[in-house]
Order: structure tokens, then C-alpha cells, then sequence
């Protein structure tokens, strides 16, 4: 099955997942922000910041551990699932015919689209955007570097981006909220920077939704659910893989309790959304409350803030703290170096009720 992610990982993402360095196909030590207004900051450079890997072949050694570790594969498409007598039936289709599956407990990593969810009756994640990935061939200026645009004007509530591959190759993408279409955003981005986008060879294109916030609950008699199907979905990037792992690795010890207990209700599956959470929950919440800041600027705001953290003296800092997975930590940190961030100040005191209101929830203790 073809990859619908952009696969760039932080380098613990790897240990997570307990597999080597195989899938790497490129290293990325930093990126370009480029605005709509076309100015341009370059951060990072030197040591390895994430990597992009081959996710299918990402996908082939899970399922291959899980296999070593005493997991049946089957080949087949859920197609409705249902409680009864205590437990869940799966209605599927394997190779054009029907296959039913009865369990005790079904752990619905079904993405943002989630046919466990809906047909057990828990509720989807109440923000999504949409996406548009393409495969391609382009020449850019530095293969280990990143390029990033930010824009109402190009993609509304989302962004676009560049990621080398290795060679000539890239994998590019953008999103957007409903007032548009990813297809529109594209040839916009592509127009505003035609120097960046010249030759672009285009391979393969697909499409994709990403769900942003959690889901109202990751769990109910019979079920948990993982992964984009229960928003574990970071806010900034849309990525899902580091914080699907983690989730992954919580929701087994909770199945591997709940059967030894035999207690698969909502109540001896509860722990589960309490683990997760303690993990990566705040970190997931601050994001979201820092991206609903950003949302609220104009693109001249985006453009006088991206020069601000062009500032010198913040460098070494986002430099040192800069983590793909914990984006808030680095904010975080040029929050309080407010003297370097007086533009960002001025910003905030230009919409004071939303801006105050949001400064103080990200603070420490908000």
C-alpha cells in the first residue's frame, strides 16, 4: 500500500519504534520559513534535527515484530463492527468475500476516518484540515534543509512544505481548513515561489485528512483507539507517527490488564487515556493553544514575527531547544526572553483580550 505521509520523524521516533536506521533516506539538520509576504528565515544547521524515512518500509518491520512477537496477520477491510454478548463482532471483506471476526477488545488505529469509532459509537476529533502530498523530482538549494511556507493567503489555518528526499527527490505538501482546496493552495504556493519551484517533476499525488485536537474519548466497552483515529496528532505539523507510538505502546499494556482482568468495559480500559496523556497530553494541549495563537495573526503579523525570530540572539537558543515533538519547549523558552521578542509584544498588545488570554495559558501553570 503507498505511503500518504510526508515521513519526517525526530530521531527517538526510531527508538520508539525499535528499529534501526534501514528506512532513513535523508538526514535534515534545519529548515526555511518562508512567509507570504516572501520573506525568509533559515534556522538550524549542523547537527541532525529529524529524519526522513521510507514509511512504508517503516510499516513492513512493525508488522513484521508484531508477527516475531506472536501477532496473526490478516489481510482484510473492517467494514462495521458491533457489540455483542460481551464482546465486539467484526464485519470485514477479505478478497471479495465476507469474514466475521469476534473479539474481546479491538484497538482501532483506523485513521482520521475511523470506521471503529463511528460504528462504536465514539465520536471523531472535532478539527480537521485537509491535505494535499505529492512525490516528485526537484532541485533545491540544500538537500538537508526543509522548506516551510506560512500564509493565510497560501493555506489557510495550515501550511505547505518541501522535504527533501535524498538526490533530487522531495516530497511536498500543503493543507488547508474547508474555505478551500489543497489542489488550489498548491498551485498558489507554486506561483508565489516559482525561483523554489522550477522543474518541479511530479510523481505521485495523493490526499489525506489530518484530525487536530483529541477525540472527546480514547476509549469505551471493547475498544481503544489509537493514532490519528483518536486525534494523538501533533497540532503544529500534523504528524503522527512519534505520538501514535507512544500511544501504541500504552494502549497494549492497558489490553494486555484489561484481558489478564477480564474487564473490557470503559471502566477497566479508562487508565489508558490517563497514560497517554500524562505522556504527551500537555505537550499536545500547549501546541494546540500556541497554533490558535498563530491563527489569529495577519499575514503581515506572521511576517514582522518570523523576522523577530530572525533575531541574533535568539538563535543559540532555538538552536539548543529546537525538537520536532516538543515544539512548546522551545516556545516556550522565547516567550520569556521577551526584551529579543519586543515585536511579538507588540502584536499581543494589538488584540489584547485574545492575545493576553492566550499568553497566560501557555505560561507555565496556565
Amino acid at each position: 500500500m503507498p505511503s500518504h505521509c510526508s515521513g519526517l520523524i525526530s530521531p527517538r521516533t526510531l527508538e520508539e519504534a525499535g528499529v534501526g536506521e534501514q528506512i532513513v533516506a535523508n538526514r535534515v539538520t534545519g529548515a526555511y520559513i518562508h512567509t507570504a509576504g516572501g520573506g525568509v528565515l533559515a534556522l538550524g544547521g549542523g547537527e541532525t534535527r529529524a529524519l526522513v524515512i521510507d514509511r512504508v518500509r517503516l510499516d513492513e518491520l512493525l508488522c513484521e515484530q508484531a508477527q516475531t512477537d506472536g501477532a496473526e496477520l490478516l489481510r482484510a477491510r473492517m467494514v462495521q463492527a458491533e457489540r455483542e454478548n460481551g464482546g465486539v463482532r467484526l464485519h470485514c471483506q477479505r478478497d471479495g468475500r465476507d469474514l466475521q471476526l469476534t473479539a474481546r477488545l479491538v484497538l482501532g488505529a483506523d485513521g482520521a476516518h475511523s470506521r471503529v469509532a463511528r460504528t462504536l459509537g465514539l465520536a471523531a476529533p472535532r478539527e480537521r484540515v485537509y491535505g494535499l502530498g505529492i512525490e516528485g523530482r526537484l532541485t533545491v538549494p540544500r538537500e538537508e534543509f526543509v522548506h516551510v511556507f506560512v500564509g493565510h493567503r497560501l493555506a489557510p489555518s495550515w501550511f505547505g512544505w518541501i522535504i527533501p528526499t535524498g538526490g533530487d527527490g522531495v516530497r511536498v505538501g500543503i493543507g488547508c481548513d474547508a474555505s478551500d482546496k489543497p489542489i488550489y493552495c498548491y498551485r498558489r504556493l507554486a506561483d508565489a515561489f516559482p525561483r523554489l519551484f522550477r522543474g518541479m517533476e511530479v510523481c505521485r499525488m495523493y490526499g489525506g485528512t489530518i484530525p487536530l485536537g483529541f477525540a472527546p474519548r480514547s476509549y469505551a466497552d471493547n475498544v481503544l483507539l489509537v493514532g490519528d483515529a483518536a486525534g494523538q496528532v501533533k497540532p503544529f505539523s500534523g504528524g503522527g507517527i512519534y505520538t501514535g507510538l507512544v500511544a501504541g505502546r500504552h494502549a497494549a499494556a492497558a489490553a494486555v490488564a484489561a484481558l489478564a482482568a477480564d474487564d473490557t468495559t470503559a471502566a477497566g480500559l479508562r487508565g489508558y487515556e490517563r497514560a497517554w496523556k500524562s505522556e504527551i497530553g500537555r505537550e499536545l494541549t500547549r501546541s494546540s493553544r500556541i497554533r490558535r495563537f498563530g491563527l489569529g495573526l495577519s499575514d503581515s503579523d506572521v511576517d514582522r514575527l518570523v523576522a523577530a525570530l530572525g533575531h541574533e540572539a535568539l538563535q543559540p537558543l532555538i538552536d539548543r531547544h529546537a525538537d520536532i515533538d516538543y515544539p512548546s519547549r522551545v516556545i516556550l523558552r522565547l516567550a520569556h526572553s521577551l526584551p529579543a521578542l519586543w515585536p511579538l509584544v507588540r502584536l499581543s498588545l494589538r488584540r489584547p483580550l485574545a492575545s493576553l488570554q492566550m499568553l497566560r495559558a501557555l505560561l507555565p501553570g496556565g
